[in-house]
């Protein structure tokens, strides 16, 4: 859709009202027009939300068919599947017989969302389900290396986001020893934790998988791009020097009274000016012309 390299995308939900004034659930009545949506405006993709609506169309083949029809027809792409449901249904510090049905549902999900054709799956160790102690994160390993065999059979990628320090969590995706688990970069929460942005990057590198746009204030809420305490040229510049090359999904804060659809073509805007400036790939297209 556009010039890029790197492609764009969008948080499900964010081109819909928000439901129950939450800022992200998956957009129940409205799922279908947010690809068109997103057409028009010019993301390349959006990131689908598998949250505890128990209805949710990833689930079930005649929805992946109708998914996949109409993201056909708009030519907007599901790359990636975030896990919001393991926020709640945590794959650790459960009893046995939770963890069994967690599991399952996760399995299930790595199915199913190969046959959607996302090759991503997210799991957010973050907030309400965030890892705070070194046990915490052996149980989280060892519950998901029974699933192991499911990311090999159908050929998906496990991205873990938690909000360890980056040797930590270098270390932790590291001790899965296997080259299908990855990390989900938010930087945004980086910046309301306070790290260092050029530590993190360089030390996790080629483990960062997918990333969330986001703004934050330090210590503080979600707010609008450009507002917060993330310096987006530094973050941008960085992703240079590691050339990465995977998706920018748009997760910015909802602005109040502003209708979401300007809203998220602003951030479209404000992302694609970082991504021309640092990530364009146009001087390897006219090198290549040459």
């Amino acid at each position: 859709m556009h010039k890029f390299s790197n492609k764009i995308g969008i948080m499900h939900g964010r081109l819909s009202e928000p439901i129950n004034n939450k800022i992200q659930e998956f957009p129940i009545n409205t799922w279908k027009n947010e690809f068109e949506k997103a057409s028009f405006f010019g993301f390349d993709s959006i990131e689908w939300i598998f949250d505890k609506y128990q209805k949710n169309p990833i689930m079930n083949i005649d929805g992946i068919t109708e998914i996949k029809r109409i993201s056909k027809q708009t030519d907007v792409k599901i790359n990636s599947v975030l896990a919001d449901y393991f926020m709640e249904e945590k794959l650790f510090n459960v009893s046995e017989l939770n963890l069994e049905k967690n599991l399952s549902i996760l399995k299930t999900l790595i199915k199913q969302s190969s046959l959607l054709g996302a090759k991503i799956i997210e799991i957010p160790f973050v907030d309400s389900s965030s890892l705070k102690s070194h046990e915490e994160e052996l149980q989280v390993i060892s519950n998901l290396e029974t699933i192991l065999p499911e990311i090999d059979e159908y050929d998906m990628i496990l991205t873990l986001e938690t909000d360890l320090n980056p040797k930590r969590f270098k270390q932790f995706i590291n001790d899965f020893d296997h080259s299908k688990i990855k990390i989900n970069y938010d930087v945004g929460n980086s910046a309301s934790l306070g790290y260092d942005v050029e530590e993190e990057i360089m030390t996790l590198g080629n483990l960062i998988e997918n990333i969330h746009i986001k703004d934050r204030k330090l210590c503080g809420i979600t707010v609008p791009l450009g507002t917060g305490d993330v310096n987006f040229d530094l973050f941008f510049n960085l992703l240079k020097k590691i050339n990465y090359s995977g998706e920018l999904i748009i997760q910015g804060a909802r602005e109040s009274n502003v209708q979401f659809e300007h809203t998220a073509k602003k951030y479209l805007l404000f992302v694609e000016e970082f991504v021309d400036k640092y990530l364009s790939d146009e001087d390897n297209l006219n090198s290549t012309k040459k």
